[in-house]
């Protein structure tokens, strides 16, 4: 055998063969299409319609309102086994947006292949996107309510938490197209208040469609609609009940609210105008917070708030005088003439008590003194006077009363000849002042 392997043709044919071989090896290409297709180890493929994903958008700033195409072919390589095994969802084309501001912009693709196939090409290899900025505005609330409640049941304005305004962001082009932002609750024959429901938002445009995309912060609101028995708003009217303490007034008077609701058979709100609300000052000393109940008498059944806060001011008193007030004369009856013949002047000098910051505002017209002479006949009468103040002042001194004299005019006017007659004060006076009284 040794002989056989050391003769020389047999040694330069064995070198030969090595030869070959090691230059097979290394001239040998799989992506030579030229070779022989008998078993090759690699092949392509054309994936269909892979969807491009894009990621890193600004989603604080920015939206992605379009991009072209949304789908791109590949070609691909691999070996067949590769090829088989992987699946559509593995294919996986990106395009990254985290340096893109608005506008138009065309971006290159990045493929994300599966293991061990490579891209040969892609068509396109580019996409369109087109961003817009976001915008953000604050809306007022707007909670409809849809169908009716049971027979003789009212509703009440939605009561809504957190609060009845929301922040809706959109793309600045779409912003315009809000015209409300709200939900509707179904009340259908319901005879108790609704509480505590749960209800999604939505943006909605001038014909009520929904918005889609509207990002609505917060998103759900909790609401409670009151359905209660027929109810009125009326107004207050506040009484005040004794004496403040010597020495002191009242510089304001400032209700926490002005109305109330009223709830009650239909009949009875009918012949409410106004609740009236006793408010006791005999024990107020200091400036503060004075609470009131608001108690409801029947047929009346609740009235809501149940009571209200009043901040009073309170401050030392002072006086003030006002001289040669015009009196009027009222109730005079048809046919009689009457002359005040105490004080002389015909006017009254008054002495006022309160504030100081409503005193120094007062004006002598804005006081009326009046005096009322219904029926009574000719004669002379001692009247008490009226004097009409704003609130939170009281006459303290001056003329509290006056002496009037009435006749019969026809017979004033039967005197003796050259004896002036007394004059009808309310006939000679266009603006119905009496003798005495100041234009």
């Amino acid at each position: 055998m040794d002989k056989w392997l050391n003769h020389p043709t047999i040694s330069k044919l064995v070198a030969l063969g090595v030869a070959i071989l090691m230059w097979a090896v290394v001239h040998f290409d799989p992506n030579d299409t030229t070779q022989s297709n008998v078993a090759p180890l690699y092949d392509t493929k054309v994936i269909s319609d892979v969807s491009v994903q894009p990621y890193g958008l600004d989603g604080r700033n920015y939206v992605l309102i379009g991009m072209e195409p949304l789908k791109v072919n590949l070609t691909v390589k691999g070996t067949k086994s590769d090829l088989k095994t992987a699946q559509a969802k593995d294919y996986r084309l990106k395009v990254d947006l985290r340096t893109v501001g608005e506008g138009q912009h065309t971006l290159p693709l990045v493929e994300d292949l599966p293991r061990g196939i490579t891209l040969v090409s892609m068509t396109p290899a580019f996409v369109v996107v087109s961003i817009e900025s976001l915008q953000t505005k604050e809306f007022e609330l707007n909670i409809q309510t849809k169908g009716n409640p049971a027979k003789g049941y009212k509703i009440g304005t939605p009561i809504i938490k957190p609060g009845n305004r929301v922040h809706v962001t959109l793309p600045k082009s779409q912003m315009s197209d809000v015209a409300s932002v709200g939900a509707t609750i179904t009340i259908d024959g319901q005879k108790e208040t609704i509480k505590s429901k749960s209800v999604k938002l939505a943006a909605y445009d001038k014909d009520g469609n929904v918005i889609e995309g509207a990002a609505i912060e917060p998103a759900v609101v909790e609401v409670e609609v009151p359905i209660t028995n027929p109810f009125k708003i009326v107004p207050l009217q506040f009484k005040l009940i004794g004496q403040m303490q010597a020495g002191l007034s009242v510089a304001s008077f400032k209700p926490d609210i002005e109305q109330v609701t009223v709830y009650g058979p239909q009949d009875a709100l009918d012949k409410i105008d106004f609740i009236e609300v006793d408010v006791p000052i005999g024990d107020v000393k200091n400036s503060g917070k004075v609470t009131v109940p608001l108690n409801a008498v029947a047929p009346i059944m609740e009235i809501s708030p149940k009571s209200i806060d009043i901040n009073i001011e309170v401050l030392l008193s002072t006086t003030r005088k006002l001289e040669g007030l015009p009196i009027t004369l009222s109730g005079l009856g048809e046919g009689l003439i009457a002359t005040i013949t105490d004080p002389s002047t015909g006017k009254a000098d008054i002495t006022i008590q309160g504030a100081p910051q409503i005193l120094d505002r007062l004006r002598p017209g804005d006081v009326d003194v009046i005096a009322d002479l219904s029926g009574r006949g000719p004669g002379v009468y001692t009247i008490p006077l009226n004097v009409s103040l704003e609130r939170f002042m009281e006459q303290v001194g001056g003329t509290k009363s006056i002496t009037v004299e009435i006749k019969d005019k026809n017979a004033t006017e039967t005197s003796a000849e050259g004896e002036e007659a007394p004059v009808d004060p309310v006939a000679e006076t266009p603006d119905g002042l009496q003798p005495g009284a100041e234009h």
